[in-house]
């Protein structure tokens, strides 16, 4: 069967996806293997937090995406230069700012995370940069021009990994891993631009009226819904990191890195799913299939997944960490079905950025709050960290199931009866 253009594009971006997530996942576990415990601890620490930064400064993808699919979808295309534009000056504005700032207060927020304050000062760089990137991904995304999306994501990953071993194997260790954080996100931030063309540079007709003021209402919802998402993602490994000593902490370091695969794996299905979602909205449909569909696929992937996990336990982290975290390996399949609940509810973050985004954030942000309080109640250990992220996943994950029912229930049940 002969594929059509999006087919092929969609498939070529979900191998590009695979390879992305590979060479990330290469990275993290060659870190794993040669550094010690207590600095794979202080990298995976670093990572975790930010993680939860690079994906609150991609409050702007999820809205340059929705304006973008929205203005396909509404027959202006002519739009999308000027759209594109205007953000991009106010993300070049903003990044610039927090980046500086983080640098000038670099000792407290090292001393606040236990991490050395050369790492954050290094990191400021990375927060520039991953402010820029999603303005390009956005338009990419909405465009649903998959390919090159994946491709400026796969030289991200690939150019760290590829810094990375040269600098270690020149002697830097821990100094070279985290130098080459930022500048494998220069790498992609470069290639992302060079991958637009050139028509994006070019306005051929107005910016939406209000757009601007409606894009920072969107993206004020996408920060507060981003930072509690990646917040909820990296404060139990901060929380180990504080509480327990280093060689339990790398073990924990172990196991957050691999439930990150789980809860990678599927990401190509909610990438795609989400300008589609944006552009039936638009249109005024329901997209009850679109969504079952992207959650069949993540629990199918994450799934069979955690399955090897709770099979393969010991050989998996004999094999990827040596002998340095054996009691990482009892927790390994609980962790990924922990994280199958937090995937799954990646699906309702995307769908109510789509829509409104509201109810959903005070579901996100009291979740961060039930994960802090089981963390504070539970007694320190590797295994209540487990628990404590899986309790707070799967919880969310229902919430938002229960928020989309009832608020479809009211929609049918106001188009029944007459008012």
């Amino acid at each position: 069967m002969r594929l059509s253009p999006f087919q092929l594009e969609t498939s070529s971006f979900f191998i590009l996806d695979s390879l992305t997530n590979a060479t990330d996942f290469a990275f993290h576990f060659w870190m794993g293997r040669v550094l010690i415990p207590r600095d794979f601890a202080v990298l995976q620490t670093l990572n975790s937090v930010m993680l939860v930064y690079a994906t609150a400064s991609g409050v702007f993808q999820p809205v340059i995406g929705r304006f973008v699919a929205e203005a396909r979808g509404l027959g202006k295309p002519a739009s999308i230069p000027a759209i594109f534009q205007s953000f991009l000056r106010a993300a070049f504005w903003l990044g610039l700012t927090l980046s500086i700032a983080t640098f000038l207060f670099s000792n407290q927020i090292g001393l606040l995370l236990k991490l050395p304050q050369w790492t954050i000062q290094v990191s400021a760089a990375l927060i520039f940069l991953s402010t820029l990137r999603p303005i390009a991904l956005g338009l990419l995304q909405g465009q649903e021009r998959f390919l090159p999306y994946g491709f400026a994501r796969f030289l991200t990953a690939f150019g760290r990994l590829l810094l990375a071993v040269i600098l270690i194997q020149a002697g830097f260790g821990l100094t070279g891993a985290v130098i080459a954080f930022p500048l494998g996100w220069l790498i992609g931030v470069m290639s992302v631009f060079l991958l637009l063309g050139r028509s994006i540079w070019q306005i051929s007709g107005p910016a939406p009226e209000g757009l601007l003021r409606n894009g920072w209402k969107l993206s004020v919802y996408s920060l507060c819904a981003f930072l509690a998402f990646m917040s909820l993602t990296s404060l139990d490994l901060v929380w180990v990191n504080r509480s327990l000593n280093g060689e339990l902490a790398g073990a924990y370091a172990s196991l957050v890195l691999m439930r990150r695969i789980v809860m990678l794996l599927p990401g190509v299905a909610v990438t795609i799913m989400f300008p589609r979602i944006a552009r039936a909205l638009a249109e005024g449909q329901r997209p009850h299939r679109l969504l079952l569909q992207t959650a069949t696929i993540m629990i199918t992937a994450s799934g069979l997944l955690t399955s090897l996990y709770f099979i393969f336990s010991d050989l998996l982290i004999k094999i990827i960490f040596k002998n340095s975290y054996p009691s990482a390996a009892p927790l390994l399949g609980w962790m990924g079905v922990a994280a199958i609940g937090v995937s799954l509810s990646s699906i309702w973050l995307n769908y109510y950025l789509a829509e409104k985004p509201r109810n959903f954030v005070i579901l996100l942000c009291s979740a961060v709050g039930l994960e802090y309080l089981l963390l504070s109640l539970f007694p320190a250990s590797l295994a209540n960290a487990v628990l404590a992220f899986g309790i707070t996943g799967w919880t969310l994950s229902i919430a938002g199931l229960l928020l989309y029912a009832f608020t479809n229930l009211r929609l049918s049940h106001r188009r029944v009866i007459p008012s």
